[in-house]
């Protein structure tokens, strides 16, 4: 009897971790001014790494071994990148933006040696190179181009601009924009992998806006009963979440049909922000800025899975995973 059950306890334990993610995660602890460097698999800090001042939004390179962090800063304005080395778990260099203040969205580009960022400060997008700085600033002209989600071929980005309460389409080789007016204080954005359709939140009026890319107009707008502080579309294209920080909840909706499939409680007062999904779109990681922990959801089951402890005030989370 002892046998068998130390034999199902095994068993139950090679199918858990077969069912765990292989990678690193990254948080940007605002608070601490340092970047969480933690294994997926354990949930063990392997390093906790100084960063500039304000460290807000966090990526990853699509070959898993760059990390770069926002130096957004605090009442001075942040001019600095910070690439990680995920490898080795170790802060590789700091770029310096120079004139450019307040970068925020981020995202690595495809080839993994570009990196475009949001410039607050400067109402611009900047295209830097990882290794050589700033090679492009290409102007939105809209006021507080904040948050930032990238088509995945890499060709455009989408900037919400929050004072203006537009967004602008950035094509980031040839330098072309084109802004839309959609909703006051908009900030919360991501784009369907297809590249139709852009979901963006309004922070006062509770809201998600459609806007359908080729038409170029708002075409629906969901009632969320509260600030959609993030909002972020699944690798698949089929599902859309919102960080519901108020009430620290997560509201998945079927991106199709655009209605609700499930509202994922996160622990109580976790104030839930930045989000990232793994590769295969199974788990949402989420930032919870209240309780300094990243939350991982089964978004299969529709429930948390776990809590991983990182540094005070995470805000921008990012997943390189092993290939």
């Amino acid at each position: 009897m002892r046998l068998a059950l130390m034999a199902a306890l095994l068993l139950s334990a090679t199918v858990a971790g077969a069912q765990s993610p292989a990678g690193v995660l990254i948080a940007g602890n605002k608070r601490a001014n340092t970047a969480s460097v933690v294994d997926l698999a354990s949930g063990r800090t392997l390093a906790e790494l100084p960063t500039p001042a304000g460290p807000h939004e966090s990526a990853v390179s699509g070959d898993g071994r760059w990390g770069v962090i926002t130096g957004y800063g605090t009442q001075q304005p942040g001019n600095t990148l910070l690439i990680l080395d995920l490898a080795t778990h170790s802060a590789v260099r700091t770029i310096d933006l120079g004139e450019y203040r307040r970068p925020h969205g981020i995202a690595f580009l495809p080839g993994d040696s570009l990196i475009a960022v949001t410039v607050e400060a400067n109402q611009a997008v900047l295209v830097v190179h990882r290794e050589r700085g700033v090679l492009r600033a290409i102007r939105t002209g809209e006021q507080s181009t904040h948050q930032m989600a990238v088509r995945p071929d890499g060709a455009v980005g989408y900037t919400a601009n929050i004072r203006s309460g537009t967004i602008s389409e950035v094509n980031f080789a040839t330098g072309a924009v084109r802004s839309l007016a959609v909703a006051p204080e908009v900030e919360g954005i991501g784009v369907t992998p297809d590249g139709r359709e852009v979901w963006v939140g309004s922070n006062t009026a509770g809201t998600i806006s459609i806007v359908d890319v080729t038409a170029w107009q708002v075409v629906a707008t969901l009632d969320q009963g509260e600030r959609p502080y993030r909002v972020t579309i699944s690798p698949d294209g089929k599902l859309a979440a919102a960080a519901l920080t108020l009430r620290s909840r997560i509201r998945l909706i079927d991106v199709a049909s655009r209605q609700e499939v499930a509202l994922m409680e996160a622990p109580a007062n976790a104030q839930p922000v930045g989000m990232t999904w793994s590769a295969n779109g199974k788990r949402l990681y989420v930032a919870c800025q209240g309780i300094n922990a990243i939350a991982e959801f089964d978004v299969v089951a529709r429930r948390l899975v776990r809590t991983i402890a990182v540094g005070d005030g995470p805000d921008g989370v990012a997943v390189a995973e092993r290939r």
